[in-house]
Protein backbone atom coordinates (compact mmCIF):
# COMPACT_ATOMS: atom_id res chain seq x y z
CA UNK A 1 0.00 0.00 0.00
CA UNK A 2 1.37 3.36 -1.03
CA UNK A 3 1.91 6.24 1.33
CA UNK A 4 -0.91 8.18 -0.33
CA UNK A 5 -3.52 5.39 0.29
CA UNK A 6 -2.37 5.01 3.88
CA UNK A 7 -2.85 8.70 4.58
CA UNK A 8 -6.26 8.55 2.92
CA UNK A 9 -7.48 5.70 5.15
CA UNK A 10 -6.16 7.42 8.24
CA UNK A 11 -8.00 10.63 7.35
CA UNK A 12 -11.20 8.69 6.71
CA UNK A 13 -10.99 6.93 10.07
CA UNK A 14 -10.53 10.24 11.85
CA UNK A 15 -13.67 11.58 10.22
CA UNK A 16 -15.79 8.66 11.43
CA UNK A 17 -17.11 8.84 14.98
CA UNK A 18 -18.94 6.15 16.95
CA UNK A 19 -22.25 7.19 18.44
CA UNK A 20 -22.08 4.57 21.18
CA UNK A 21 -24.01 1.35 21.85
CA UNK A 22 -26.91 0.58 24.19
CA UNK A 23 -28.67 -2.58 25.40
CA UNK A 24 -32.48 -2.66 25.32
CA UNK A 25 -34.65 -5.24 27.12
CA UNK A 26 -38.26 -4.84 26.07
CA UNK A 27 -41.33 -6.92 26.79
CA UNK A 28 -42.97 -8.79 23.97
CA UNK A 29 -45.81 -6.77 22.43
CA UNK A 30 -44.49 -3.39 23.59
CA UNK A 31 -42.91 -0.51 21.61
CA UNK A 32 -39.27 0.58 21.56
CA UNK A 33 -37.65 3.82 20.32
CA UNK A 34 -34.05 3.63 19.07
CA UNK A 35 -32.14 6.91 18.63
CA UNK A 36 -29.40 7.69 16.16
CA UNK A 37 -27.11 9.51 18.56
CA UNK A 38 -25.92 12.93 17.42
CA UNK A 39 -26.98 12.49 13.81
CA UNK A 40 -28.46 15.68 12.34
CA UNK A 41 -32.03 15.64 11.11
CA UNK A 42 -31.26 17.25 7.73
CA UNK A 43 -28.54 14.75 6.82
CA UNK A 44 -28.58 11.36 5.19
CA UNK A 45 -29.56 8.57 7.56
CA UNK A 46 -29.73 4.78 7.25
CA UNK A 47 -31.12 2.10 9.61
CA UNK A 48 -30.26 -1.59 9.45
CA UNK A 49 -31.37 -4.67 11.38
CA UNK A 50 -28.40 -7.00 11.48
CA UNK A 51 -27.27 -6.79 7.82
CA UNK A 52 -30.67 -6.02 6.27
CA UNK A 53 -31.72 -2.51 5.35
CA UNK A 54 -34.78 -1.20 7.12
CA UNK A 55 -34.95 2.22 5.48
CA UNK A 56 -32.80 5.14 4.48
CA UNK A 57 -33.59 8.83 3.96
CA UNK A 58 -31.73 11.36 1.82
CA UNK A 59 -31.28 14.57 3.79
CA UNK A 60 -31.41 17.04 0.90
CA UNK A 61 -34.44 15.70 -0.96
CA UNK A 62 -36.18 13.82 1.87
CA UNK A 63 -36.52 10.76 -0.35
CA UNK A 64 -36.88 7.51 1.57
CA UNK A 65 -35.90 4.02 0.47
CA UNK A 66 -37.53 1.01 2.13
CA UNK A 67 -35.46 -2.10 2.61
CA UNK A 68 -36.28 -5.80 3.00
CA UNK A 69 -35.74 -6.34 6.75
CA UNK A 70 -38.30 -8.50 8.61
CA UNK A 71 -39.10 -5.64 11.00
CA UNK A 72 -39.96 -3.21 8.19
CA UNK A 73 -43.74 -3.57 8.62
CA UNK A 74 -43.46 -2.65 12.32
CA UNK A 75 -40.94 0.17 11.88
CA UNK A 76 -41.52 3.89 11.49
CA UNK A 77 -38.91 6.64 11.16
CA UNK A 78 -39.53 9.82 13.13
CA UNK A 79 -36.80 12.27 12.10
CA UNK A 80 -33.68 10.23 12.90
CA UNK A 81 -35.24 7.93 15.55
CA UNK A 82 -36.62 4.47 14.74
CA UNK A 83 -39.95 3.37 16.33
CA UNK A 84 -40.72 -0.37 16.40
CA UNK A 85 -44.17 -1.49 17.58
CA UNK A 86 -45.65 -4.88 18.60
CA UNK A 87 -42.31 -6.42 19.39
CA UNK A 88 -41.83 -10.13 18.71
CA UNK A 89 -38.83 -12.44 19.26
CA UNK A 90 -37.76 -12.00 15.60
CA UNK A 91 -37.28 -8.28 16.32
CA UNK A 92 -34.28 -9.03 18.56
CA UNK A 93 -30.77 -8.39 17.35
CA UNK A 94 -28.32 -5.66 16.44
CA UNK A 95 -29.60 -2.37 15.05
CA UNK A 96 -27.23 0.13 13.47
CA UNK A 97 -27.83 3.70 12.41
CA UNK A 98 -25.50 5.53 10.04
CA UNK A 99 -25.77 9.31 9.80
CA UNK A 100 -23.85 12.59 9.84
CA UNK A 101 -23.61 15.22 12.51
CA UNK A 102 -23.89 18.95 11.94
CA UNK A 103 -20.15 19.15 11.17
CA UNK A 104 -20.43 16.55 8.42
CA UNK A 105 -18.69 13.77 10.29
CA UNK A 106 -20.05 10.27 9.83
CA UNK A 107 -21.66 8.73 12.95
CA UNK A 108 -22.51 5.05 13.49
CA UNK A 109 -24.77 4.20 16.42
CA UNK A 110 -25.52 0.61 17.40
CA UNK A 111 -28.15 -0.85 19.71
CA UNK A 112 -28.78 -4.42 20.87
CA UNK A 113 -32.45 -5.25 21.37
CA UNK A 114 -33.52 -8.25 23.45
CA UNK A 115 -37.14 -9.37 23.66
CA UNK A 116 -38.50 -10.66 26.97
CA UNK A 117 -41.35 -13.17 26.71
CA UNK A 118 -43.28 -13.52 29.95
CA UNK A 119 -46.92 -14.15 30.83
CA UNK A 120 -48.67 -11.04 32.11
CA UNK A 121 -50.87 -13.06 34.44
CA UNK A 122 -51.19 -16.69 35.46
CA UNK A 123 -53.79 -18.75 37.29
CA UNK A 124 -53.26 -22.05 39.06
CA UNK A 125 -55.43 -24.49 40.99
CA UNK A 126 -54.70 -24.86 44.68
CA UNK A 127 -52.09 -27.56 45.41
CA UNK A 128 -51.27 -27.95 41.70
CA UNK A 129 -47.99 -27.17 39.89
CA UNK A 130 -47.25 -23.63 38.68
CA UNK A 131 -44.54 -22.81 36.12
CA UNK A 132 -43.45 -19.25 35.30
CA UNK A 133 -41.14 -18.46 32.39
CA UNK A 134 -39.15 -15.36 31.55
CA UNK A 135 -37.42 -16.08 28.23
CA UNK A 136 -35.02 -13.63 26.63
CA UNK A 137 -34.35 -13.58 22.90
CA UNK A 138 -31.23 -11.77 21.70
CA UNK A 139 -28.91 -11.85 24.75
CA UNK A 140 -27.69 -15.11 26.23
CA UNK A 141 -25.59 -13.39 28.90
CA UNK A 142 -28.51 -11.77 30.76
CA UNK A 143 -29.29 -13.03 34.24
CA UNK A 144 -32.92 -13.67 35.23
CA UNK A 145 -34.15 -13.76 38.82
CA UNK A 146 -37.61 -14.32 40.30
CA UNK A 147 -39.11 -12.77 43.40
CA UNK A 148 -42.21 -14.35 44.98
CA UNK A 149 -44.93 -12.40 46.87
CA UNK A 150 -44.41 -14.40 50.06
CA UNK A 151 -40.65 -13.65 50.17
CA UNK A 152 -39.84 -10.15 48.93
CA UNK A 153 -36.23 -10.20 50.06
CA UNK A 154 -35.19 -13.42 48.30
CA UNK A 155 -34.62 -13.91 44.58
CA UNK A 156 -34.43 -17.26 42.80
CA UNK A 157 -32.20 -17.41 39.73
CA UNK A 158 -33.45 -18.98 36.52
CA UNK A 159 -35.49 -18.17 33.44
CA UNK A 160 -38.03 -20.76 34.52
CA UNK A 161 -39.35 -21.31 38.03
CA UNK A 162 -41.67 -24.10 39.19
CA UNK A 163 -43.85 -24.20 42.28
CA UNK A 164 -44.77 -27.83 42.93
CA UNK A 165 -47.67 -27.30 45.36
CA UNK A 166 -49.36 -23.93 44.99
CA UNK A 167 -50.71 -22.37 48.16
CA UNK A 168 -52.74 -19.24 48.81
CA UNK A 169 -49.51 -17.47 49.81
CA UNK A 170 -48.28 -17.82 46.22
CA UNK A 171 -51.08 -15.60 44.96
CA UNK A 172 -50.08 -12.02 44.23
CA UNK A 173 -47.43 -10.17 42.27
CA UNK A 174 -44.31 -12.02 41.12
CA UNK A 175 -41.33 -10.06 39.76
CA UNK A 176 -39.04 -11.09 36.89
CA UNK A 177 -35.79 -9.12 37.26
CA UNK A 178 -33.28 -8.99 34.39
CA UNK A 179 -29.67 -8.03 34.93
CA UNK A 180 -27.04 -7.34 32.29
CA UNK A 181 -23.61 -8.84 32.03
CA UNK A 182 -22.30 -6.06 34.26
CA UNK A 183 -24.76 -7.07 37.04
CA UNK A 184 -26.89 -3.94 36.73
CA UNK A 185 -30.66 -4.19 36.63
CA UNK A 186 -31.96 -3.71 33.10
CA UNK A 187 -35.63 -4.63 33.30
CA UNK A 188 -38.25 -5.56 35.89
CA UNK A 189 -41.52 -7.18 34.84
CA UNK A 190 -44.47 -7.85 37.16
CA UNK A 191 -46.58 -11.00 36.78
CA UNK A 192 -49.92 -11.39 38.59
CA UNK A 193 -50.65 -14.90 39.83
CA UNK A 194 -54.12 -15.97 40.97
CA UNK A 195 -54.89 -19.16 42.89
CA UNK A 196 -58.20 -20.96 42.30
CA UNK A 197 -59.63 -22.57 45.40
CA UNK A 198 -60.33 -23.87 47.83
CA UNK A 199 -63.84 -25.21 47.36
CA UNK A 200 -65.84 -23.73 50.22
CA UNK A 201 -68.35 -25.89 52.06
CA UNK A 202 -69.62 -26.69 55.54
CA UNK A 203 -67.70 -29.33 57.45
CA UNK A 204 -70.88 -30.62 59.05
CA UNK A 205 -74.58 -30.18 58.37
CA UNK A 206 -77.43 -31.38 60.61
CA UNK A 207 -80.89 -31.89 59.11
CA UNK A 208 -84.17 -33.16 60.52
CA UNK A 209 -85.64 -36.39 59.23
CA UNK A 210 -87.98 -35.82 56.29
CA UNK A 211 -86.83 -32.24 55.69
CA UNK A 212 -84.85 -30.79 52.76
CA UNK A 213 -81.18 -29.79 52.87
CA UNK A 214 -78.83 -27.79 50.66
CA UNK A 215 -75.28 -29.15 50.57
CA UNK A 216 -73.04 -26.10 49.92
CA UNK A 217 -70.10 -26.19 47.48
CA UNK A 218 -68.84 -23.05 45.75
CA UNK A 219 -65.81 -21.05 44.64
CA UNK A 220 -65.18 -17.65 46.19
CA UNK A 221 -64.68 -16.05 42.75
CA UNK A 222 -65.03 -17.01 39.07
CA UNK A 223 -62.12 -18.87 37.53
CA UNK A 224 -60.49 -18.17 34.19
CA UNK A 225 -59.42 -21.80 34.09
CA UNK A 226 -61.98 -23.87 32.24
CA UNK A 227 -63.95 -26.35 34.34
CA UNK A 228 -64.64 -29.50 32.33
CA UNK A 229 -66.33 -31.77 34.87
CA UNK A 230 -67.12 -32.67 38.45
CA UNK A 231 -70.02 -33.74 40.61
CA UNK A 232 -71.08 -35.16 43.96
CA UNK A 233 -70.26 -38.60 45.36
CA UNK A 234 -71.06 -40.52 48.52
CA UNK A 235 -67.81 -41.34 50.28
CA UNK A 236 -68.93 -44.56 51.93
CA UNK A 237 -70.74 -46.02 48.91
CA UNK A 238 -68.26 -44.57 46.37
CA UNK A 239 -71.01 -43.96 43.81
CA UNK A 240 -71.82 -40.88 41.80
CA UNK A 241 -74.93 -38.98 42.83
CA UNK A 242 -74.59 -36.19 40.27
CA UNK A 243 -72.05 -35.99 37.43
CA UNK A 244 -71.14 -32.81 35.53
CA UNK A 245 -69.50 -32.75 32.11
CA UNK A 246 -69.20 -30.40 29.15
CA UNK A 247 -67.25 -30.22 25.92
CA UNK A 248 -65.65 -27.04 24.59
CA UNK A 249 -67.96 -24.13 25.44
CA UNK A 250 -71.21 -26.10 25.46
CA UNK A 251 -73.68 -26.16 28.33
CA UNK A 252 -73.35 -28.50 31.24
CA UNK A 253 -74.53 -32.10 30.92
CA UNK A 254 -75.98 -33.33 34.23
CA UNK A 255 -76.26 -37.08 34.78
CA UNK A 256 -77.99 -38.58 37.80
CA UNK A 257 -79.76 -41.75 38.89
CA UNK A 258 -83.53 -41.86 38.25
CA UNK A 259 -84.20 -42.48 41.94
CA UNK A 260 -81.82 -39.76 43.07
CA UNK A 261 -83.27 -36.99 45.24
CA UNK A 262 -80.37 -34.62 44.49
CA UNK A 263 -80.85 -31.60 42.23
CA UNK A 264 -78.97 -28.40 41.44
CA UNK A 265 -80.96 -25.39 42.72
CA UNK A 266 -79.44 -23.20 40.00
CA UNK A 267 -78.34 -23.79 36.41
CA UNK A 268 -75.67 -21.06 36.56
CA UNK A 269 -72.83 -23.44 37.31
CA UNK A 270 -69.89 -21.03 37.31
CA UNK A 271 -69.08 -20.64 40.99
CA UNK A 272 -71.96 -22.29 42.85
CA UNK A 273 -72.13 -26.10 42.70
CA UNK A 274 -74.38 -26.68 45.72
CA UNK A 275 -77.02 -29.43 45.55
CA UNK A 276 -80.42 -29.87 47.20
CA UNK A 277 -81.48 -33.13 48.86
CA UNK A 278 -85.22 -33.60 49.43
CA UNK A 279 -86.97 -35.85 51.97
CA UNK A 280 -83.87 -36.62 54.01
CA UNK A 281 -83.82 -40.14 55.46
CA UNK A 282 -81.70 -41.76 58.15
CA UNK A 283 -79.78 -43.69 55.49
CA UNK A 284 -78.65 -40.39 53.91
CA UNK A 285 -76.31 -39.64 56.82
CA UNK A 286 -72.64 -39.80 55.88
CA UNK A 287 -69.80 -37.99 54.11
CA UNK A 288 -70.39 -36.35 50.75
CA UNK A 289 -67.63 -35.18 48.39
CA UNK A 290 -67.91 -32.27 45.95
CA UNK A 291 -65.36 -32.41 43.09
CA UNK A 292 -64.41 -29.98 40.31
CA UNK A 293 -62.12 -30.99 37.44
CA UNK A 294 -60.24 -28.40 35.37
CA UNK A 295 -58.92 -28.59 31.82
CA UNK A 296 -55.39 -29.48 32.91
CA UNK A 297 -56.77 -32.43 34.95
CA UNK A 298 -56.33 -30.52 38.20
CA UNK A 299 -58.99 -31.21 40.82
CA UNK A 300 -60.54 -29.48 43.78
CA UNK A 301 -62.44 -31.39 46.46
CA UNK A 302 -64.54 -30.52 49.50
CA UNK A 303 -65.95 -32.95 52.09
CA UNK A 304 -69.19 -32.48 54.00
CA UNK A 305 -70.63 -34.67 56.75
CA UNK A 306 -74.42 -34.90 56.84
CA UNK A 307 -76.17 -35.76 60.11
CA UNK A 308 -79.83 -36.71 60.34
CA UNK A 309 -81.61 -36.38 63.67
CA UNK A 310 -85.14 -36.30 65.11
CA UNK A 311 -88.36 -37.84 63.89
CA UNK A 312 -89.97 -37.31 60.58
CA UNK A 313 -91.45 -33.88 60.17
CA UNK A 314 -95.09 -34.60 59.31
CA UNK A 315 -98.09 -32.33 58.91
CA UNK A 316 -99.53 -33.45 62.25
CA UNK A 317 -96.32 -32.61 64.12
CA UNK A 318 -96.21 -29.10 62.79
CA UNK A 319 -97.65 -26.26 64.77
CA UNK A 320 -101.02 -24.88 63.81
CA UNK A 321 -99.56 -21.87 62.02
CA UNK A 322 -96.86 -23.89 60.18
CA UNK A 323 -99.38 -25.92 58.19
CA UNK A 324 -99.15 -25.03 54.51
CA UNK A 325 -102.02 -25.12 52.05
CA UNK A 326 -101.29 -24.63 48.35
CA UNK A 327 -97.88 -23.24 49.19
CA UNK A 328 -99.08 -20.66 51.75
CA UNK A 329 -98.93 -20.84 55.53
CA UNK A 330 -102.18 -21.03 57.46
CA UNK A 331 -101.78 -17.52 58.89
CA UNK A 332 -101.69 -16.18 55.36
CA UNK A 333 -104.98 -17.85 54.53
CA UNK A 334 -106.50 -16.52 57.79
CA UNK A 335 -105.42 -13.00 56.86
CA UNK A 336 -106.93 -13.40 53.39
CA UNK A 337 -110.23 -14.71 54.84
CA UNK A 338 -110.45 -11.88 57.41
CA UNK A 339 -109.82 -9.31 54.74
CA UNK A 340 -112.49 -10.87 52.53
CA UNK A 341 -115.07 -10.81 55.36
CA UNK A 342 -114.32 -7.14 56.06
CA UNK A 343 -114.77 -6.29 52.40
CA UNK A 344 -118.08 -8.16 52.26
CA UNK A 345 -119.41 -6.35 55.38
CA UNK A 346 -118.40 -2.98 53.96
CA UNK A 347 -120.16 -3.83 50.70
CA UNK A 348 -123.40 -4.83 52.51
CA UNK A 349 -123.40 -1.65 54.64
CA UNK A 350 -122.82 0.52 51.62
CA UNK A 351 -125.63 -1.18 49.69
CA UNK A 352 -128.02 -0.84 52.67
CA UNK A 353 -127.52 2.92 52.99
CA UNK A 354 -127.67 3.33 49.26
CA UNK A 355 -131.05 1.57 48.99
CA UNK A 356 -132.38 3.45 52.03
CA UNK A 357 -131.42 6.84 50.62
CA UNK A 358 -132.89 5.85 47.31
CA UNK A 359 -136.29 5.00 48.88
CA UNK A 360 -136.33 8.26 50.89
CA UNK A 361 -135.61 10.32 47.79
CA UNK A 362 -138.37 8.52 45.93
CA UNK A 363 -140.88 9.17 48.77
CA UNK A 364 -140.01 12.87 48.88
CA UNK A 365 -140.50 13.19 45.15
CA UNK A 366 -143.87 11.44 45.44
CA UNK A 367 -145.08 13.79 48.19
CA UNK A 368 -144.06 16.82 46.21
CA UNK A 369 -145.93 15.66 43.15
CA UNK A 370 -149.26 15.03 44.95
CA UNK A 371 -152.09 17.78 44.49
CA UNK A 372 -154.96 18.75 46.91
CA UNK A 373 -158.52 17.47 45.92
CA UNK A 374 -160.85 19.94 44.17
CA UNK A 375 -163.81 20.21 46.72
CA UNK A 376 -166.50 22.93 46.86
CA UNK A 377 -166.15 25.52 49.58
CA UNK A 378 -169.00 27.70 50.96
CA UNK A 379 -167.85 31.20 51.55
CA UNK A 380 -171.44 32.70 52.02
CA UNK A 381 -172.37 33.41 55.67
CA UNK A 382 -176.09 32.95 55.18
CA UNK A 383 -175.88 29.38 54.19
CA UNK A 384 -173.80 28.48 57.15
CA UNK A 385 -175.37 27.17 60.35
CA UNK A 386 -174.50 29.21 63.37
CA UNK A 387 -172.75 27.31 65.98
CA UNK A 388 -173.57 27.98 69.61
CA UNK A 389 -171.10 29.87 71.56
CA UNK A 390 -169.13 27.80 73.88
CA UNK A 391 -170.22 28.10 77.54
CA UNK A 392 -173.73 29.50 76.81
CA UNK A 393 -177.01 27.59 76.81
CA UNK A 394 -179.81 28.21 74.41
CA UNK A 395 -182.89 29.93 75.75
CA UNK A 396 -185.88 27.59 75.63
CA UNK A 397 -188.84 28.55 73.50
CA UNK A 398 -191.84 30.07 75.37
CA UNK A 399 -194.74 27.79 76.24
CA UNK A 400 -198.11 28.28 74.52
CA UNK A 401 -200.60 30.50 76.22
CA UNK A 402 -202.89 27.63 76.90
CA UNK A 403 -200.31 26.09 79.04
CA UNK A 404 -200.46 29.03 81.47
CA UNK A 405 -204.21 29.40 81.78
CA UNK A 406 -205.73 25.96 81.59
CA UNK A 407 -209.19 27.00 82.85
CA UNK A 408 -209.72 29.73 80.27
CA UNK A 409 -211.80 28.08 77.71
Amino acid sequence: MSMTQTCLWISLALCIATGGSEMFYEKRGETVILNCGDAAANRDIEWKHKDSLIMSVTGKTGRSIRGSASVLSKSKLNQQNLHITSLEPDCAGLYSCTGYNSEGSKIITQHTLSIVSVTESAEAVLQSTLTLKCDITGDSTAQVQWQSPKNHSKFETGKEITVKSVSLKDAGEWVCQIKGEDGKERKKIHVNVAVVGPLESSKELTVGLGASAVLPCFLSRPSRLRIVGGGWTRDSLNNSLLTLAREKDLHWTITKDKMSRFTFPTHQLSTNFSVKLTNVQSADAGVYVCTLMFEGKEKLKANLRLKVEGEAVSRSSKTFWEISVLGLKLYAWVAIAAGSVILIILFVVIMFFYRRNKRMRRKVRKLKSMREPLTSRNYCQCNRTERPHAGKREKPAPLPRTDYYPFDT
